[in-house]
């Protein structure tokens, strides 16, 4: 089931984070993201067709939280919805050092 707009609003820090980091690339965020990335493509929840996916056209993406595997991987402070791996770094100390750029 897709999410919400109300759900979507309330990850949009965290959206923006995956977003930016996909824009702006970090050697350390792409390593992260590579390990990331290599657990959900191995995932049982893989949508590689889209049908789960937030946004139309971001496949592969995630069938339990929706997000784009591009996006999510490169989020610091998320977690896999299923436990399968863990964020770096807190919302709050991702505000704080976004308050210092």
């Amino acid at each position: 089931m897709k999410p919400s707009l109300k759900e979507i609003w309330k990850n949009r820090k965290q959206i923006m984070e995956g977003i930016t980091n996909s824009i702006i690339r970090d050697e350390y965020v792409e390593e992260i993201a590579a390990e990331r990335l290599a657990i959900c493509n191995a995932c049982e929840n893989k949508d590689d067709v889209g049908d789960s996916c937030a946004l139309t056209g971001s496949q592969p993406c995630c069938k339990i939280c929706c997000c784009a595997f591009k996006f999510k991987t490169r989020a610091l402070s998320t977690e896999c919805p299923e436990g399968k791996w863990n964020s770096v770094i807190t919302e709050e100390d991702e505000d704080k050092l976004d308050a210092l750029k």
